[in-house]
């Protein structure tokens, strides 16, 4: 731990109008990684696609990162990880962000932060994964979900659908969860928190929001992300923020579960 706090995997989102550069944003970012060591990963938009890379090393360690930040890093949407490993070991399939596609090849980005304590409801999906996440199977659980909502309703989903389908999702797997996402399909980012401290902060500028675990020394006015419930952006404003689940996740509870499992 850190600070009395539970040091655990860290994300970074951005979601702006317009493309910015991001490589400040992302060394300082990235700069925590020893307390976050086992792996490390980053996923930007460009060309309509994301462009996605990822180790199992601490980042600070990493050449490869090293280089990729000694160039431009523009896009108007990313998602970056830093892994603090509560299960599975330290891989490249462990690492995050993960990307997965639905039914009709739409892309998802997806990063979590948490561990899933309530392993009946991703029942299935280990037989499936190419690592040994509990987040990979949340990433499988949410596509599959995607894909049944796709098939029901005969076309690709809107916007107001796909929320609905992901809000509900987070009801479910906030349930005795410890659950901080960010996820990006394409046009939206939408980010979920439960935590009874806050752990994911959001810095709002009038053409871009900054989604991070901690604040970070890059721009004032970070405050924290609304709990229990599905928040979207779209061209760095919010857009939607779904109802409350109220499945809050403990702290100090967490801290005794980890030991026991």
């Amino acid at each position: 731990m850190r600070g009395n706090k539970v040091t655990m995997c860290e994300i970074l989102a951005i979601n702006s109008k317009h493309v910015l550069r991001a490589n400040r944003m992302l060394r300082e970012f990235f700069s925590d990684s020893p307390f976050h060591p086992h792996g490390w990963g980053l996923a930007w938009y460009e060309h309509d696609r994301f462009a996605l890379h990822k180790e199992p090393l601490t980042a600070v360690d990493s050449n490869f990162l090293s280089c990729l930040l000694d160039e431009p890093i523009r896009a108007n949407r990313i998602i970056a990880h830093i892994r603090n490993a509560t299960r599975g070991v330290m891989s490249f399939e462990n690492c995050h962000p993960f990307v997965g596609t639905d039914m009709l090849g739409d892309q998802w980005v997806i990063a979590h932060n948490g561990t899933i304590f309530n392993d009946g409801l991703l029942s299935g999906y280990d037989q499936w994964i190419a690592g040994t996440t509990d987040s990979e199977q949340v990433v499988l659980f949410l596509l599959d979900l995607i894909d049944t909502a796709i098939q029901r309703i005969g076309r690709r989903l809107s916007f107001d659908e796909r929320f609905v389908v992901l809000s509900r999702a987070m009801n479910t797997l906030s349930d005795f969860n410890k659950l901080n996402l960010a996820i990006d399909d394409g046009e939206y980012t939408y980010v979920h928190t439960n935590t009874q401290s806050p752990t994911l902060f959001v810095r709002q500028t009038a053409s871009a929001a900054f989604l991070c675990t901690r604040p970070l020394s890059t721009g004032e006015g970070w405050k924290p992300v609304s709990q229990c419930r599905l928040v979207a952006y779209r061209e760095g404003r919010m857009v939607r923020m779904g109802p409350s689940h109220g499945h809050t996740f403990d702290d100090n509870l967490y801290l005794r579960m980890l030991a026991a499992s």
